[in-house]
């Protein structure tokens, strides 16, 4: 099997396992949660009387539901947070009973969430509206949201790695390896040399004419 093709079915099995293992947990995490308790809500931040300012870490990993004891009207805004925490009305979407039955939270009403995009400290700040002198409860509940990413990284690693896989099937069709030839199989072809065998000229005792040429001199020596 071709080196590249190793390489893209490796890659594309790593990434379709490790996205299956992330499905799986971010999976679990919203099996683990029950509609029918006030943690489906986010598990309880805060819960204090307005009016307040109140001051506290928040994570962009992580929806802030704010409820209001029934009966009241009460503002909210971010005071620090500029583009980068905001406060936005369940009115602007129409889902203010959103937890009138499942996430029910007794005593109180939903008016919106904080949505953060960057992490960071900051300063919420409650103010009662209308005449009512009264100070009515307030709550915040952090909803983390890991295991939707969880899922939805997973979704998209799975998709990303069966194509990473369909590509090294392909490729395992397409390249071929090198054949390598094995060194002692390897035949030397070379040209044939002729070698003229050497004549022994031998010389005659008598005089310095070698014998062979002699006799070709006298080709009727033998009559």
């Amino acid at each position: 099997m071709h080196i590249a093709t190793k390489i893209t079915l490796g890659i594309g099995s790593l990434v379709t396992i490790v996205s299956i293992f992330g499905l799986v947990i971010g999976g679990s995490m919203l099996d683990s949660m029950d509609s029918n308790d006030e943690s489906w809500a986010g598990e309880l931040m805060m819960e204090e009387k307005a009016p307040l300012d109140y001051e506290d870490n928040f994570e962009w990993t992580a929806i802030y539901n704010v409820f209001v004891e029934e009966g009241y009207d009460v503002n909210v805004e971010v005071l620090n947070g500029g583009d980068n925490a905001y406060f936005e009305s369940c009115d602007i979407w129409g889902d203010c009973d959103f937890y009138d039955f499942d996430g029910k939270q007794e005593g109180f009403q939903y008016i919106g969430e904080i949505i953060v995009d960057e992490s960071g400290i900051y300063k919420i700040s409650f103010i009662v509206n209308g005449d009512n002198e009264e100070s009515p409860n307030v709550m915040i509940r952090e909803e983390s949201i890991t295991g939707f990413f969880g899922i939805l990284g997973g979704s998209f690693g799975c998709c990303c790695g069966i194509v990473i896989l369909i590509i090294g099937l392909i490729l395992a069709l397409t390249l071929k390896d090198k054949k390598v030839v094995n060194p002692n199989k390897v035949m030397i072809v070379g040209r044939e040399e002729s070698i003229t065998p050497l004549i022994d000229i031998q010389k005659d005792d008598n005089n310095d004419i070698p014998q062979e040429i002699e006799d070709d001199l006298n080709p009727d020596w033998w009559k």
